[in-house]
C-alpha cells in the first residue's frame, strides 16, 4: 500500500507507516462476506501496458526487475478529448479518450525520478487565451506548467524542500493552490506564477489547521474565496484564502490520496479504512449527511479516490481504492449502488468522471487507466 505507491523512494517512509495502520484497522474486518450482488462494468479502454512482473526470483530485486510506473492520477481534458495519466516516474502520458491511443507524452525529466503525484487541466474560460494547459506536481517539489499539444513545460516553481502531492484550479483558472508535506496550503497567482498566501493554521497557532501532510485540495465552484484541504490528520479544513487560518473543520476522515471533493454544500471523502470509507458531508455545519453502503469482501476496500459526476446535479458520486482493488459507483442522493469497477491488479489510485458523458477513468498501481460507460446496464455477479 501507499500513500503513494508502491516502488517510490520517495515514499517510502508513508508506505512503512501506512502499512502499519492496515494492518491494526483491519483485524477482525477480512472475514466479512458481502451481502449484496456486485453489479460489475467492464471496461470500454484499457490505456497504458500493465507493469511487467519482475524477472527476478528474490524479492529484494522485485522491485527494480519490474517494467512500467504506476499511475497516480487521471484527468480528462475540459473538452473531454484527452485522457492524462501521471505516473511514478514522474512523466505523463496523454492519451485519446475515444481511441485509446498514446498521442502525447510529456517528459518531467527530475534528476531523480520521483512521482507525479497530481494534476490538473486549466480550465477553459473567456480569459484562458491558450487552450490544453495542464498544471502538474511531483515529490520533488515541483510545479510545472505543461503545454500539452506541444509537449512543453512553460514555467516552472520550486518549492524544495516541500513534497508536493495536490493541486486544484479555481474554477475560472486565475488561481490554483498547492499542498503536501509541510501541513500547508500555497495559493498563486496563475498569470504571475507567484505565490499569493500561505495558509497554515495548525501546529503552533491559535485556531486549528493541518498538523500532518495534506493529500487533497479543492476549489467551490460557487464560491472562488471557498477551499477545501484533508490529509492524514483525520480533518477537513474548509478555509477562506482572505485568511490564513480555516473557518471551520470536518473531523474524521482519514486522507490519502486525491479523495475530497466539492459540490454545492456537499462535501464528499473518501478514507483509507476498512469501515464507512465514503461518506458525504454538509460544508456548513460539518455534520454527517451520509454513509455509502461499502459491503466489505474478504479483502475491504481501502479508499484513496473520490469525486461527484460533472453533471450538473452531480447525480453519481464515485470511490476507489486498494484491497480488494475496485472502484463503485453510487447515486448520491439515494446511496444505491450503481456498479463496480474491478479487474485492476492493484490498488485504485485516482478517478475521474468524464466532463459530459457517462463515462469514468480509473487509474491503478498496475500501470493502467480504465474508462467505464456507467450508463450501460452492469452485469450482476455473485
Amino acid at each position: 500500500s501507499r500513500p503513494r505507491g508502491p516502488g517510490s523512494d520517495s515514499f517510502s517512509k508513508m508506505n512503512t507507516t501506512i502499512g502499519s495502520e492496515q494492518s491494526q484497522e483491519s483485524t477482525g474486518s477480512a472475514a466479512k462476506k458481502p451481502t449484496i450482488s456486485l453489479r460489475q462494468f467492464n471496461p470500454d479502454l484499457i490505456l497504458g501496458d500493465e507493469i511487467a512482473p519482475p524477472s527476478g526470483n528474490s524479492a529484494g530485486d522485485s522491485r527494480m526487475a519490474a517494467v512500467g510506473h504506476e499511475v497516480f492520477c487521471v484527468r480528462y481534458s475540459p473538452d473531454g478529448q484527452f485522457i492524462a495519466a501521471a505516473r511514478g516516474d514522474g512523466d505523463i502520458d496523454v492519451y485519446s479518450s475515444t481511441t485509446g491511443n498514446k498521442v502525447y507524452a510529456l517528459a518531467a525529466k527530475p534528476a531523480e525520478p520521483s512521482p507525479t503525484c497530481c494534476i490538473r487541466f486549466r480550465p477553459n474560460t473567456s480569459s484562458s487565451k491558450t487552450r490544453n494547459v495542464m498544471l502538474s506536481v511531483n515529490a520533488n517539489g515541483e510545479v510545472k506548467h505543461w503545454h500539452v499539444t506541444s509537449m512543453k513545460c512553460l514555467h516552472t516553481i520550486n518549492e524544495d524542500p516541500n513534497q508536493v502531492y495536490a493541486l486544484d484550479y479555481r474554477r475560472d483558472g486565475l488561481k490554483f493552490a498547492t499542498a503536501g508535506q509541510d501541513y500547508a496550503v500555497r495559493f498563486y497567482d496563475e498569470a504571475t506564477k507567484t505565490l499569493q498566501t500561505t495558509l497554515t493554521g495548525g501546529y503552533g497557532r491559535t485556531k486549528a489547521g493541518h498538523s500532518n501532510r495534506v493529500f487533497s485540495l479543492k476549489f467551490s465552484s460557487e464560491d472562488e474565496n471557498t477551499l477545501i484541504s484533508a490529509g492524514w490528520d483525520n480533518t477537513i479544513q474548509i478555509w477562506d484564502v482572505r485568511t490564513d487560518v480555516p473557518v471551520r473543520s470536518i473531523f474524521g476522515p482519514h486522507i490519502t490520496g486525491d479523495s475530497v471533493d466539492l459540490f454545492g454544500n456537499y462535501v464528499l471523502s473518501a478514507s483509507w479504512r476498512p469501515d464507512k470509507p465514503l461518506q458525504l458531508w454538509d460544508l456548513r455545519t460539518c455534520g454527517l449527511l451520509k454513509d455509502y453502503n461499502w459491503v466489505n469482501h474478504d479483502n475491504p476496500c481501502m479508499l484513496y479516490a473520490a469525486q461527484f459526476s460533472k453533471d450538473p446535479m452531480a447525480r453519481h458520486v464515485i470511490g476507489g481504492g486498494s484491497g480488494s482493488n475496485e472502484a463503485r459507483i453510487y447515486e448520491r442522493e439515494s446511496g444505491s449502488l450503481v456498479g463496480t469497477m474491478r479487474g485492476m491488479r492493484q490498488g485504485v489510485y485516482s478517478v475521474d468522471f468524464h466532463p459530459t458523458a457517462s463515462q469514468v477513468a480509473v487509474a491503478s498501481g498496475d500501470g493502467t487507466v480504465r474508462t467505464f460507460d456507467y450508463s450501460r446496464p452492469p452485469a450482476h455477479q455473485g
